[in-house]
């Protein structure tokens, strides 16, 4: 919802009782003025000062607007406002009142259908005794906010292919470099290798030299593999059916040691994106679970659920747009990750062993992918819960 709007009234030479009682002479059916009331666009309205915003007088074009032609009694329009909505609505209207001034403001409003649609109030206060009055005019903005939404989502998507190419050129290249530099330094370690004497102190030198290149030989080789992803092809998908492949593959590499354990839900509905890349990214989360574990017994939990509403964690940046989403979780019942390691989980080339193995670009392609479907993860670590990795992923519009 977008915030106030100062409005400057225009004088009229009018006062608040003069136009109340214009007001009371339309409430009354005189033609003139209710031909022109009724044809004024969106709903023209005479309401209350009180915090249920209860209308005495409505416009015929509400019936467009909420779905229902008021009667003669008043009714509240507080209600269908919306509830995240709703407090800064009341407060603009009051803090109008108060300062004797205009007001405009931008919020979502429930349709008799129950959909919701976007309105933009203007009005401004009258005064008639004691209990004040506020004459104004809702328009329905909802195309245009819709237009506004789909330019917006049309520009993240190119930006997210432009990153996607520039990224895939760059780890291609360095990719090719990084290959030749290290083809060069195994070889020289192989030729002095093979002039020392087996049991020579140096051997356990040369030794860490091969380790060290044969890490920096996996890394450059995933880095090649990232140079060689195709552009994710966009159609609607189940997640359920992804998951249960996944499943199958993991039931044949994770030891007996750690259980598998799924809450999936049925009723989720298919999501738009790439379903190879999102197999991918899900296996990779499950095998970062497992070498989280290490040798320990423990389980991991794969969960999908529908989410009406996302509500990030506290702080959290995202892209997500409002709307219903499909959530996907793996968790797992690894140790608690310090402050430090939480932020930089999804750093590429951060420097942590699991099982001897140095991780972090999967963790970051997880993310690229989630991101280039308009989708966002999130990651926590609780006592008690272990790592917790939530994918959210826009729920697609089904026919």
């Amino acid at each position: 919802m977008k915030s106030e709007i100062p409005l400057q009234p225009k004088e009229t030479g009018q006062t608040g009782r003069e136009r109340a009682s214009d007001l009371a002479l339309l409430a009354a059916g005189e033609p003139p003025y209710r031909s022109l009331f009724d044809g004024l666009p969106g709903m023209v309205y005479l309401a209350h000062g009180d915090p249920a915003r209860t209308v005495e007088l409505a416009s015929a074009g509400s019936h467009a607007l909420l779905g229902f032609q008021p009667g003669p009694k008043p009714f509240p329009l507080a209600p269908l406002i919306h509830p995240g909505d709703r407090d800064q609505v009341l407060d603009v209207v009051k803090n109008a009142i108060a300062e004797n001034r205009a007001f405009a403001v931008e919020y979502r409003l429930r349709h008799a259908g129950g959909a919701w649609r976007t309105v933009w109030e203007q009005g401004r206060p009258l005064r008639r005794g004691a209990h004040p009055l506020v004459q104004g005019q809702l328009l329905d903005v909802t195309h245009r906010v819709q237009r506004e939404q789909s330019r917006l989502e049309a520009e993240l998507r190119l930006l997210h292919t432009q990153k996607f190419q520039t990224l895939n050129q760059l780890a291609g290249g360095v990719a090719h470099e990084f290959n030749n530099l290290i083809a060069g330094i195994l070889g020289s370690a192989e030729l002095l290798a093979m002039d020392l004497p087996a049991n020579q102190a140096d051997s356990e030198t040369l030794k860490q030299i091969f380790e060290a290149s044969n890490l920096a030989r996996d890394f450059v080789h995933k880095l090649r593999v990232l140079g060689q992803r195709p552009l994710p092809e966009f159609k609607p998908f189940r997640l359920q059916s992804v998951i249960e492949e996944c499943l199958q593959i993991l039931h044949s590499i994770i030891p007996a040691r750690v259980e598998l354990q799924t809450r999936i839900s049925p009723d989720c509905p298919r999501v738009n994106g790439d379903p190879a890349q999102i197999h991918q990214a899900i296996l990779d989360l499950c095998l970062h679970a497992w070498q989280t574990l290490a040798d320990r017994q423990g389980h991991i939990i794969i969960a999908l659920e529908y989410c009406a509403a996302v509500h990030p964690p506290a702080g959290a940046t995202t892209l997500l747009q409002p709307g219903p989403h499909v959530c996907l979780t793996i968790q797992d019942s690894s140790p608690v990750l310090d402050k430090n390691a939480r932020e930089h989980i999804f750093h590429p080339f951060r420097n942590r062993r699991l099982s001897g193995k140095k991780v972090g670009l999967e963790l970051f392609l997880v993310r690229e992918t989630i991101q280039s479907h308009q989708g966002e993860i999130f990651f926590d670590s609780e006592a008690g819960h272990g790592q917790i990795f939530r994918i959210y992923l826009p729920a697609a519009a089904e026919k």
